[in-house]
């Protein structure tokens, strides 16, 4: 029996195939910062035992609220500050889940010595979904957003022709997120807007979120931080990318909704508020004008025509008469 197959090429294809399903699974984009000045502690010391028993809390409120901070020990060598932060469209089961699982994979590995940051003191943890950071100094009443991670998730760019009026489309949405979320109880806002370009027309999504235990003027000022920095750090004319931070996160993506819809309308409709005014004093300004212009030509004719009648009813079901809109004589 021979063991050469009569198709070469399939054989290979079949076990490339089965080589991708043998590998492990990619990653799922976590990143895991920590600082090295901080120094370490023992796998045995009382650091270690206030720190579990904050990530127990901290799961446990972040359930109801989707973000949580708090402190536990006392003494200058136990004392440990943390916070946590669910994206505002999970459940509260997933958000404790993910969290739990996180701070067991960090704080087990920790105890070994076998991960990158293993005993560090200060530690930031983040991901699409949820986010953690724990040290052993206080950030928590500090205005920094640090350590950040910065995620290019769609390095794509628009057509050079398009590229400043997408980065002002990004801007201005970042803006009106950071004005949205800060007014949210929860701190969390999503949108989205039109943006067509030379080649298609596509829409861009946004999303904003900050600590919720954070007031509306520090929330505003640390994302309206980051959005200042997204083209610099993130890159002109980018198709999609996020900032996350220790206190609040920020991200865009072109063509793509990436957070849950019915968890967000209505916190949508308030980011959006200022774009969709805009838009609709344009058409309700077009619209004036064109009857006006109308008017006048039928009057030069020496038609009758009754302005009251028409104002009123463009006005009453905000739409042409068939007539106006036909331009008949």
């Amino acid at each position: 029996m021979s063991f050469f197959s009569p198709y070469p090429g399939r054989a290979m294809f079949v076990a490339f195939v089965v080589l991708l399903l043998s590998l492990p699974a990619p990653s799922a984009g976590d990143q895991l910062l920590c600082a090295g000045a901080n120094g370490k502690y023992s796998p045995n010391s009382t650091y270690l035992t206030s720190l579990r028993s904050l990530a127990d809390e901290l799961t446990a409120r972040a359930m109801n609220s989707h973000s949580a901070t708090g402190t536990a020990g006392t003494g200058s060598n136990d004392k440990v500050y943390g916070a946590v932060l669910c994206r505002g469209d999970s459940t509260g089961a997933d958000c404790s889940g993910r969290l739990r699982e996180a701070f067991g994979r960090t704080i087990d590995a920790d105890s070994t010595g076998a991960a990158a940051c293993a005993l560090h003191k200060d530690v930031a943890l983040y991901s699409e979904l949820y986010q953690l950071r724990f040290s052993d100094e206080d950030f928590l009443s500090a205005s920094s957003n640090a350590p950040e991670w910065v995620d290019g998730t769609n390095l794509n760019l628009v057509p050079a022709a398009d590229a400043r009026q997408f980065d002002e489309l990004v801007a201005k949405l970042t803006r009106s997120l950071a004005e949205a979320a800060a007014a949210q109880p929860d701190r969390y806002a999503t949108a989205d807007v039109p943006w067509s370009s030379r080649e298609s027309e596509r829409t861009v999504y946004g999303l904003a979120q900050c600590m919720q235990d954070m007031p509306p003027e520090r929330c505003r000022a640390c994302l309206n931080g980051v959005g200042a920095e997204i083209r610099r750090r993130i890159g002109s004319s980018k198709m999609g990318g996020a900032i996350h931070g220790a206190r609040c996160t920020l991200r865009y993506e072109t063509g793509t909704q990436f957070f849950t819809e019915a968890a967000t309308g209505q916190r949508k409709g308030h980011a959006l508020l200022i774009i969709a005014t805009v838009y609709s004093l344009s058409v309700v300004c077009t619209r004036l004008l064109f009857c006006v212009l109308y008017i006048i030509r039928r009057r030069k004719r020496g038609k009758q025509f009754n302005k009251f009648h028409a104002l009123m009813m463009i006005v009453a079901t905000n739409s042409l008469p068939s007539d106006l809109i036909s331009c008949n004589n």
